[in-house]
């Protein structure tokens, strides 16, 4: 028992398009195979991400067909059976209902050991039902995990924890060099012009209608600039409208999904926008810095923490368009200010956010949760 590998279950609901379920690929695949066998538990549905691991042979079990249309109270029941099967160590959770489940089989087999970590990042401002489930089975987790400073004082708060009840794992990518192929950039009509671009879904987190009314200003400074926004969402047809509304459909791309965005569309990119009204700890920040793209962000969440603002990125108030704007056309008109901060930008990344930094961290987690 004691020279074997430990086996480690990542749990989450599914494994859709967002920036927790990329952490959690990059989490699996850097993870010591010498000293951890990884396996993946879907609780609702295996979603593009999980097919991926899939491809890369990774082993990803699903404990539904599909998403059901009614709330599931015993899939602990089949989280429990693999669990016992695969004769799992410790599970890592990532959401809240496979937090819950997590957590009752945690009670029924007493040697489990069980990691949580919280990827939102506007508490308390969350669904309430979502938030007693936390607040509820949290308490059973050996160790419970923020991503960010902030977001971890804000779960302290929230559920009335100790400062020394929260770990801090910040998130990690793996760092690639970003080859622009021009491809992107050709296909949304940037050849000769300075391209703006953000990935993110639209929902109202994201602050896409901020966007619109920034590139408005922006196009009446300088109608040099495109600005490109890669994904899709609740909000398009809303974000459509508006760029009808202020005629920017020679200034605005909706680019819709691109797959694997952070190497084909980031690379193109000039400038990284991210205009958020709330984040955690941002993957696409953290893509961007990699890429050593000049960002213009929100002052929201872990931005701070990651962007010293005039040094390797610029810093914006969320909802202050005439400051974003500002931001915006600085840099726009100057090439070398783009390059510095940029450079700067991936030199941070590599040292300090590297996905290697964040699978240690969380391999010493496990072995003192097994330790307990």
């Amino acid at each position: 028992m004691a020279t074997r590998k430990k086996r480690l279950l990542i749990a989450v609901a599914g494994l859709g398009i967002g920036g927790a379920e990329v952490v959690i690929k990059h989490l699996v695949r850097s993870i010591d195979p010498n000293k951890f066998e990884v396996s993946v538990c879907c609780i609702k549905v295996r979603g593009p991400i999980g097919d991926e691991l899939v491809r890369s042979g990774v082993k990803v079990v699903t404990l539904a067909d599909s998403v059901e249309p009614r709330p599931n109270y015993f899939t602990f029941l089949k989280l429990l059976r693999l669990i016992r099967k695969e004769r799992i160590d410790v599970v890592h959770t990532h959401t809240t209902d496979a937090l819950a489940d997590a957590a009752i089989c945690r009670l029924l087999v007493p040697s489990l050991r069980l990691v949580h970590t919280f990827h939102f990042g506007n508490y308390p401002n969350a669904d309430k039902g979502n938030l007693r489930i936390e607040r509820l089975f949290a308490r059973f987790a050996d160790k419970l995990v923020a991503v960010g400073e902030v977001q971890r004082h804000q779960i302290i708060s929230t559920f009335g924890k100790e400062d020394g009840d929260i770990e801090k794992v910040w998130n990690g990518i793996p760092i690639e060099p970003a080859v622009a192929s021009g491809e992107f950039r050709e296909s949304v009509g940037a050849r000769d012009k300075i391209l703006v671009g953000t990935i993110a879904t639209f929902i109202p987190q994201k602050g896409l209608t901020d966007l619109m009314e920034v590139a408005r200003r922006v196009r009446d400074v300088n109608r040099r600039v495109l600005f490109a926004i890669v994904g899709d969402g609740a909000l398009r047809s809303e974000i459509e409208e508006l760029r009808v509304r202020f005629g920017l459909e020679d200034t605005v791309v909706l680019a819709g999904w691109v797959k694997n965005a952070s190497q084909v569309a980031l690379p193109d990119f000039d400038v990284f926008f991210q205009p958020s009204l709330w984040e955690a700890m941002s993957i696409a920040i953290l893509e961007a810095m990699a890429a050593e793209k000049a960002i213009v962000a929100t002052c929201v969440g872990e931005n701070p923490y990651l962007i010293e603002h005039g040094s390797d990125g610029l810093l914006v108030a969320p909802r202050n368009i005439e400051q974003m704007a500002a931001a915006l056309c600085r840099l726009c008109a100057d090439q070398e200010l783009r390059s510095r901060l940029g450079r700067a930008a991936g030199d941070k990344a590599r040292h300090q956010f590297a996905v290697q930094h964040m699978a240690r961290h969380y391999e010493q987690l496990y072995l003192q949760a097994m330790a307990i």
